[in-house]
């Protein structure tokens, strides 16, 4: 309203007319009736702006104060209601445990090998992550191979009737792919491009996983059967890919924005498994989880370390791991590392190459009894005469009494496979044509002590009737009928070198050509 009337006071300051004078008592009246009412509109205009303004300032801290309580209904508050129903006063202790969804861990190894006459130092460590809400400062940790997110319902077989089927063409074409192990590889970024460092990268099914690095790089090796991996990270929507061996992927996480205020605490039965840590109230007596049964090891074979960091307990179905020291993992969905426990285990070590598909030797471990070590599926780095040689994949699930662990390359053992071209030629007989060929393996020891090594080889295997496989010669291997596979266990001194020999030839029709290399 005053706006208003300053601008009709303005518009209207010209008085009088063109062919009509102006008195000097009019002149002073009008300029004074001006200036009295603008100054009046103007200290009204002014009183308004500073009321506007104070309204705002209460609106704002009102806007807070309801920003507050609503942010401390959404949130954790620490506070547990029990209610007991006794008879008579009672004075107890409760043992409170709750499952915390934000939460998990995954296992690692550290495997080092001194020499091929020493044990395997085997350090076995626990990858701790949670977005529970809040820090957890200085906590003792308590990890259970046990998953309560999986289904504990045995199954039921049903009856199997047998029943005509028709074929039919369906309406939509369908790729059917398969499968083989390796290491899958990738770099995880946000939707604005930035990498995601400390995303939790998981084996679907398995507690086979790693992190990804500042840069938003991952590098896992995924076992034989799993087909797809999920990726996790505070602050953002969960990613399930597949996982192409061998591949690269580029994967964009979205923000979750609702994630923090979605922090659910379930209660857990007390005979129920372990998913925690201790509790220690400030305010009041710690309740600790008490956990019976320590681990032994009677295998002759294996020695526990002597500054072990963990005590093991056994429950019907899961294995729980006690961590001695305290730990503090905050609340920000990176993993953590924690020690659980480490190993001298006495292995049986053998060399072995394909000098047709890979000029070099591998190292390999054999571990009996391992089942006492309460292992999980997981990478492991290796470490060689204080070499660090890369990962590899601890893949339990598929071991049976006797657990091989391969150790990755060792350059003091050389392989190579050479064409003999002096004892190989090609003939022309009639219609036919044979080929010949030898070839010569070379198998050296550069290093201090002798080797134990297998080399495995192979003649090539005929699927036409006009095509035959004929005078296979070799000296010290064992033939596979059904594979053709040959196979040669030999010991080589230090700084010797074996020489190994075979020998076949292929008929076929002059007219065709084939792959013989």
């Amino acid at each position: 309203m005053y706006k208003q009337e300053e601008a009709l006071l303005i518009k209207n300051q010209q008085i009088g007319g063109a062919n009509n004078g102006l008195k000097a008592v009019d002149l002073k009246d009008a300029a004074d009736f001006q200036r009295n009412r603008l100054t009046e509109v103007y200290q009204k205009q002014m009183e308004t702006d500073r009321a506007i303004k104070k309204l705002e300032m209460e609106l704002g801290k009102i806007n807070k104060q309801l920003a507050e309580l609503n942010q401390k209904a959404e949130t954790s508050t620490s506070e547990i209601h029990v209610t007991v129903m006794t008879k008579e006063t009672v004075t107890s202790n409760f043992i409170i445990t709750y499952l915390v969804k934000q939460a998990g861990w995954f296992p690692t190894y550290d495997i080092r090998v001194k020499d091929i006459s020493s044990p395997i130092n085997l350090q076995y460590k626990a990858n701790v992550f949670q977005s529970s809400g809040e820090d957890w400062k200085d906590i003792k940790l308590f990890l259970s191979t046990g998953n309560p997110n999986e289904n504990g319902t045995k199954p039921v077989i049903s009856p199997w009737y047998l029943k005509y089927v028709y074929a039919y063409k369906p309406v939509t074409n369908t790729i059917q792919g398969t499968y083989t192990p390796g290491t899958v590889k990738g770099r995880i970024t946000d939707e604005k491009g930035n990498p995601v460092a400390g995303a939790s990268i998981l084996v679907k099914g398995t507690r086979t996983g790693t992190t990804t690095d500042n840069n938003g790089y991952y590098s896992i090796n995924v076992p034989a059967g799993n087909t797809s991996i999920v990726i996790s990270s505070i602050g953002m929507e969960p990613v399930e890919v597949p996982a192409a061996a061998g591949g690269y992927s580029n994967i964009t996480m979205k923000e979750n924005i609702a994630s923090m205020s979605e922090v659910v605490v379930t209660g857990y039965g007390l005979q129920g498994r372990v998913a925690g840590v201790e509790i220690d109230d400030e305010d009041g007596p710690g309740q600790q989880l008490k956990i019976r049964g320590i681990s032994s090891i009677k295998n002759k074979d294996v020695k526990r370390a002597e500054n072990n960091f963990t005590t093991i307990s056994y429950q019907p179905t899961t294995t729980v791991y006690e961590i001695k020291e305290p730990y503090t993992i905050p609340n920000d969905g990176k993993t953590y590392m924690a020690d659980i426990d480490g190993y001298e285990v006495k292995a049986q070590y053998e060399y072995y190459a394909v000098p047709k598909i890979e000029p070099d030797a591998f190292l390999t471990a054999k571990i009996v009894d391992w089942q006492e070590l309460n292992l999980l599926p997981g990478e492991a780095n290796l470490f060689f005469e204080g070499t660090f040689l890369g990962k590899s994949l601890l893949d339990i699930s598929n071991a049976g009494d006797t657990l091989n662990l391969s150790l990755g390359k060792d350059k003091g053992v050389t392989v190579k496979r050479t064409l003999l071209k002096d004892y190989s030629s090609k003939r022309f007989i009639g219609s036919n044509k044979t080929d010949t060929r030898q070839y010569e393996i070379v198998v050296r020891n550069n290093k201090q002590q002798p080797v134990n090594i297998i080399i495995e080889d192979q003649f090539p295997i005929s699927t036409q009737k006009e095509i035959e496989v004929q005078d296979r010669k070799y000296e010290g291997a064992k033939l596979d009928d059904d594979t053709q596979r040959l196979t040669w266990q030999l010991s080589v001194e230090p700084k010797k070198e074996n020489k190994l020999n075979f020998k076949y030839e292929v008929k076929y029709p002059k007219d065709k050509v084939l792959q013989l290399d």
